[in-house]
């Protein structure tokens, strides 16, 4: 059982630039059925890079991610989403954003079964409730270095 809630990171894609072709994905969920209570969530991050990739591709039939609030850069497929070549997951999966930004945000271009959440569906998804962060994540040891991802990050080069 794997449950991710990352808030405010950047997420810097280094695919091969390609034009026509998808070289890979941010994420890969793993959820095996409709029941069981995990998933990823992304909220108010950044996604740039090289590259065309998808914002997901379904490891199994019931994977779950979720994109809120983040910007987009044009390295996103258009489609968003890969059913990763099995059509009946198409049916079963469930990947959504809410509220993007970007030019790889574009909702209209979106595969026809990913979702573009409502305020009312979002809700459960933008914050560490999601994965039950208030029953095993004690307070951070270092606040302040965890409120800025991307300034831990630029500090370790």
């Amino acid at each position: 059982m794997v449950d991710l809630c990352l808030q405010d990171c950047q997420l810097h894609s280094i695919a091969k630039p390609s034009r026509r072709t998808a070289a890979g994905a941010i994420t890969a969920q793993s959820r095996e059925g409709p029941l069981e209570n995990t998933g990823f969530s992304f909220v108010n991050c950044t996604v740039t890079g090289t590259g065309r990739i998808y914002l997901g591709r379904a490891w199994r039939a019931y994977s779950r991610v979720i994109f809120a609030l983040t910007y987009m850069d044009d390295i996103i497929v258009p489609g968003g989403w890969s059913n990763w070549g099995d059509s009946n997951k198409s049916l079963t999966v469930f990947y959504g954003q809410y509220k993007c930004s970007g030019p790889g945000s574009v909702e209209r271009r979106r595969v026809r079964w990913s979702h573009e959440l409502t305020d009312v569906v979002a809700q459960p998804f933008l914050n560490v409730s999601f994965i039950d962060g208030d029953q095993w994540l004690g307070p951070s040891p270092i606040p302040s270095m965890l409120a800025k991802p991307k300034f831990l990050i630029d500090s370790l080069y």
